[in-house]
């Protein structure tokens, strides 16, 4: 029989700390995690941090510097920092503060595949959302990762914008949950002058103003209605409809007529989740319409609303309408 390897060993090890107190699992996940097996010590880190006990952020600091220490060969990929600054987050304690902030600023340039990379983008994500969780004086930090665009090595222009997204994006969802009302500033600038940014970095930041309500919202959303990317119209439509309700019925039901038939659907169903007194009415004669993406739409809407009169007129449809898919999707209600 073959020998377990010591990637097994210690799987077993972390999995037999279960039947511990937290007290003594501590520093046998720690060493664990000092094994410098990627896939066992981000599991290690994982266990560690869903114990409950005081000297857990301890040991969680303590790891993260004894890996610092000799980074590119502890934790070659960033993986188990990562993991690191995720429970750092979930445990939300001010004693990690001093640890995410070096993280968010750590750049490390390791060759994983055919060439260098910057493999700390994913652990300057993660640590951005979790000082925004402990750190209620980090708006600098994020406003800063918001707007940072330039790659750590020579990128071709047409990924430049990519390379660090996911940094971006982290930000935008950071700034959203510091809730600092300095950050609907930041992010309202940056909705105002993308600069050719990436769809999902917009996005996150579309989705993180709007619940902000801040008073200048519709002056710098508006324009992501009728916007030419499909996904940023829908992702402005029903962030819309979920945070300002029966107040934006009008506005989306205006624009209706000015987006194309790819964004028409979504915006029917952003609609139907407004809730306003009228919006069932709205739906009803949205079913009448000549284009078929906006009867689609409809059909999928207004099942929320769902009566003897709208069970008939869905009956009606599935049997009559010159829309295969249409037809389909008034027909499961029926069923």
């Amino acid at each position: 029989m073959k020998k377990p390897s010591g990637y097994e060993k210690t799987l077993e090890i972390i999995k037999g700390t279960r039947e511990l107190s937290p007290a003594d699992a501590i520093p046998i996940l720690v060493e664990c995690a000092k094994k410098c097996f990627p896939l066992a010590s981000e599991k290690a880190v994982q266990v560690l941090g869903r114990l409950n006990h005081p000297e857990i952020i301890t040991a969680l600091i303590d790891l993260y510097n004894w890996i610092e220490q000799d980074a590119h060969k502890r934790d070659r990929s960033c993986s188990v920092r990562i993991a690191i600054a995720e429970a750092m987050g979930d445990i939300a304690s001010p004693f990690a503060i001093d640890t995410l902030r070096r993280a968010i600023r750590t750049v490390q340039i390791t060759r994983l595949g055919p060439g260098p990379e910057d493999v700390a983008i994913g652990l300057r994500a993660t640590a951005a959302i979790a000082l925004a969780k402990v750190d209620d004086s980090c708006l600098f930090e994020l406003s800063i990762l918001l707007f940072d665009e330039e790659p750590a090595i020579p990128t071709s222009p047409r990924d430049r914008m990519f390379v660090k997204a996911p940094v971006r994006k982290a930000a935008a969802q950071a700034l959203n949950i510091l809730g600092d009302p300095g950050g609907m500033n930041i992010l309202a600038i940056k909705l105002k002058f993308p600069q050719g940014e990436t769809e999902e970095v917009l996005a996150e930041c579309l989705e993180s103003l709007i619940p902000m309500r801040p008073p200048y919202l519709m002056e710098v959303v508006k324009p992501y209605l009728n916007h030419e990317n499909t996904y940023l119209a829908s992702i402005t439509a029903l962030a819309l409809a979920e945070n300002l309700g029966a107040e934006v019925l009008p506005l989306l039901h205006e624009t209706l007529a000015s987006v194309g038939n790819d964004a028409k659907e979504t915006l029917v169903i952003a609609i139907a989740a407004t809730r306003a007194e009228n919006t069932r009415s709205v739906l009803l004669e949205l079913l009448e319409s000549n284009n078929n993406y906006v009867r689609l739409g409809a059909v999928k809407g207004i099942k929320a609303y769902m009566d003897n009169e709208i069970r008939e007129r869905l009956q009606i449809i599935s049997e009559t309408d010159a829309n295969a898919e249409i037809r389909k999707e008034a027909g499961l209600e029926i069923c």
